[in-house]
């Protein structure tokens, strides 16, 4: 009977749709546990960088004097010749 076909083709994409939506589930749960893993590994890293000496991140560091001028051309054109 053609409604037996419809139930049972009905039945397989229901069947379809909840595997995939389990697979979506478990990927991104996957991908949540590694994002977690990565910035645990990375985080040591982040806090090492923070101890070193200087000035703080941001801030600009102002020289004692101005640069001394170099010998040669004042002013240089590229590709001139």
């Amino acid at each position: 009977m053609p409604g037996d076909d419809l139930r049972s083709a009905a039945a397989r994409r229901d069947e379809g749709v909840r595997k995939v939506a389990t697979l979506t589930w478990r990927a991104g749960a996957a991908a949540v546990i590694g994002s977690a893993v990565i910035a645990l590994a990375l985080g040591h890293h982040a806090q090492a960088a923070a101890a070193k000496p200087g000035p703080p991140p941001g801030t600009i560091a102002v020289p004692n004097q101005p640069p001394a001028p170099v010998p040669g051309a004042g002013h240089v054109t590229s590709g001139g010749s």
